[in-house]
């Protein structure tokens, strides 16, 4: 074969190992496409890979075409091998005559009929992780130093698809590991929400029975009260409904971690739903000075959504607005219609959620309370989290309103927030799509 003929061959080998080695994620392949390639191109009759093992103590032989390919596994020697010798040396190793070589593998050439050997380092990073050679029989024409400059490119291939293949399987195991990691915690969470569930039903039925029999007695239809009995059972019947809500709050987030959060979507006006609030919390204002002050745009304030659900989320804001706010001060509802960035559900587990511009309704309640440190606003939609004690030992807070607000906000594909300057009162406020979640459908 003359030389131009012998040059284009080799360049179209090179070209298919490259394909064959980029798009190899398989270690074992990879390290099969790199031996055949090294015999092919030398001419030689087998092509090896030999690797250091992890201690660097030993040498393994990790790969082998033709006769040879029934000692893979076996350990090599650091002295007495062509392999042992160039990690050594970190340098190429030719020998026509392997039986006159102190540096070969004597007792196996001789049986296995190899009279020439070829071998190169494999560098990574620095370091030698192992060889890559050739061997003929005595038939075969001797390796040249065109041999070696041959195996030397094919080992620098090889490294990088060594490399691309270990991180690929590095990559796939901790995958693996992680998808395992997620079922724990999902079970784990399944057990959580079931507990929690189960417990608040066994804890909801006697609760009800107290409040409704202090009720009872608070009405007199027991007989008369004295001040002091009546007092006191007005305490256990608050409290009972306070306990009562910290129930179904804990109740409604282990339905939502479960993913057992049934909403029933339909047309809701928010406008209304904003006078409807604010009648309900008369009570609360009876007895404060406390100015209230609404700016309702005049467009449609409609949407698709869940009534009892954000119903529950503006009626937190409010009541927690005139909880915090001191009298004669100012809380405002606002609400308007607009165009907003929403979140978009990912296509595939892992993946980050888009945003998009869709028609969407703000509503926002700010107060004239005594404000939210900056530190603290993180805190806000955390569950069991209060960012002021004292001010919720007061108030009587659970921690879990926020956090639910903040669950049933996103369930509808809106977003929640809120934004304070301390000592000058808070804002929180939610949008929400006005066509409701979008929702990906099964193909």
């Amino acid at each position: 074969m003359n030389v131009a003929a012998r040059l284009a061959q080799e360049i179209e080998r090179f070209r298919l190992v490259m394909r064959q080695l980029l798009g190899g994620h398989d270690l074992a392949g990879v390290l099969d496409t790199v031996a055949r390639a090294a015999a092919e191109l030398t001419g030689g009759t087998s092509g090896h890979v030999s690797l250091a093992a992890a201690s660097g103590a030993e040498l393994h032989l990790a790969v082998a075409t033709g006769v040879l390919a029934g000692l893979v596994g076996r350990t090599l020697p650091r002295e007495g091998s062509m392999a042992g010798w160039v990690m050594e040396h970190d340098q190429p190793l030719l020998v026509n005559d392997l039986s006159q070589d102190p540096r070969a593998y004597a007792a196996v050439n001789q049986q296995l009929g190899f009279t020439r050997g070829l071998m190169v380092p494999l560098r990574s990073k620095g370091d030698v992780i192992g060889a890559l050679g050739a061997d003929s029989g005595a038939d075969s024409r001797p390796f040249d130093a065109h041999d070696v400059e041959l195996l030397e490119r094919l080992g620098e291939l090889a490294v990088l698809a060594i490399e691309n293949a270990q991180q690929f399987e590095h990559l796939r195991a901790a995958r693996a590991q992680l998808a395992a990691k997620n079922r724990e915690l999902e079970d784990a969470t399944l057990a959580k929400s079931s507990f929690v569930t189960n417990m608040s039903h066994e804890l909801r039925t006697p609760l009800n029975s107290i409040i409704g029999f202090s009720e009872l007695l608070t009405a007199g239809a027991a007989g008369p009260l004295t001040e002091t009995q009546a007092e006191y059972l007005g305490t256990v019947v608050r409290n009972g409904r306070h306990l009562l809500g910290l129930i179904n709050d804990l109740l409604d987030i282990a339905k939502v971690e479960a993913g057992r959060m049934e909403l029933v979507f339909g047309p809701v006006d928010l406008r209304a739903m904003v006078a409807g609030v604010l009648k309900d919390l008369e009570g609360l204002l009876a007895n404060r000075c406390l100015r209230i002050v609404q700016e309702i745009s005049d467009d449609t304030l409609g949407v698709q959504a869940d009534d009892l659900r954000i119903r529950q989320v503006l009626f937190n804001f409010v009541s927690n607005a005139i909880k915090f706010t001191p009298d004669r001060g100012e809380i405002s509802v606002r609400a308007l219609r607009t165009v907003a960035p929403l979140p978009l559900p990912a296509e595939r587990a892992g993946d980050i959620a888009t945003l998009a511009p869709r028609p969407a309704i703000w509503v926002a309640v700010g107060d004239t309370g005594p404000g939210i440190k900056p530190e603290d606003l993180g805190k806000l939609f955390q569950e069991f989290s209060q960012v002021d004690q004292s001010l919720a030992r007061k108030s009587g807070g659970t921690g879990l309103g926020l956090a639910l607000c903040k669950r049933f906000v996103e369930l509808h594909g809106g977003t929640i927030g809120a934004e304070s300057v301390y000592g000058h009162g808070s804002t929180f406020w939610f949008l929400l799509p006005v066509d409701g979640p979008v929702r990906h459908h099964a193909p």
